[in-house]
């Protein structure tokens, strides 16, 4: 009886075990923007095999959970160098695990072949309910438009103001407005603004005491610009 026993349990000491493979949890550091991780983040084994995730070294708090309705596992609450947990899968399949204290970036998939290592099957497509048709899409917001239109400067009212000149008008588009004011032809000052449509105003800063003519600009959107206007204004 003996004799059987100690064979019996030789037969125990040496008979192989079902390989495993091991997922490693990864604390973020700075250097990664403390993006927490899985190592490797997908593993692949055979039917029947098993996968061990373990907490080594790791200071946060961890935890591994299944994420997916194929498979329902979870090794507890999350904690700081918790003990390894393993789990042992029986189908051949996509199954897919996360650290739920940092599911954005500790994710991972356990791909598990059959018998004679043959890929899992790929994962049913969504029901026709939920998948996207070429009308589900929203109409354009914007629509491309073919400008030749130059852009209209009219009711210009120039004044002196504080030193300076302030000049105002009415646009009829968006546009980028320039004034330049000129004594003898020469250019003294220049202002410039990205205006919208409807009555603006515009100042010119700075100017000696004098007459100035003003000469008023506009470029719209699509390049087009307008025709310079002239105006005069006294500055005191």
């Amino acid at each position: 009886m003996r004799a059987v026993l100690a064979v019996l349990a030789a037969g125990l000491v040496f008979a192989p075990a079902a390989s495993a493979a091991t997922v490693q949890a990864v604390d973020g550091t700075a250097a990664d923007n403390y993006n927490n991780r899985w190592t490797p983040q997908t593993t692949t084994i055979a039917v029947g095999e098993s996968v061990t995730w373990s907490f080594t070294g790791t200071s946060a708090l961890h935890n591994v959970a299944s994420s997916g309705a194929n498979w329902s596992f979870r090794n507890g609450d999350p904690g700081s160098g918790s003990p390894p947990a393993s789990y042992t899968f029986t189908t051949p399949g996509t199954y897919r695990f996360i650290c739920e204290v940092h599911a954005t970036t500790m994710f991972g998939d356990v791909l598990v072949t059959d018998a004679s290592g043959n890929p899992p099957p790929p994962p049913p497509p969504p029901p026709l309910s939920e998948q996207p048709f070429p009308n589900d899409a929203g109409p354009p917001s914007a629509f491309e438009v073919d400008d030749a239109l130059a852009p209209r400067l009219t009711r210009l009212a120039p004044r002196s103001w504080h030193g300076g000149a302030r000049l105002r008008f009415r646009l009829d588009e968006p546009a980028v407005v320039t004034v330049r004011a000129t004594r003898a032809r020469v250019t003294v000052k220049r202002t410039r603004a990205m205006l919208l449509r409807g009555r603006r105003t515009l100042t010119v800063r700075h100017l000696r005491a004098g007459r100035y003519v003003l000469l008023v600009s506009a470029r719209d959107l699509a390049g087009n610009r307008s025709r310079v206007r002239r105006v005069r204004v006294t500055v005191r």
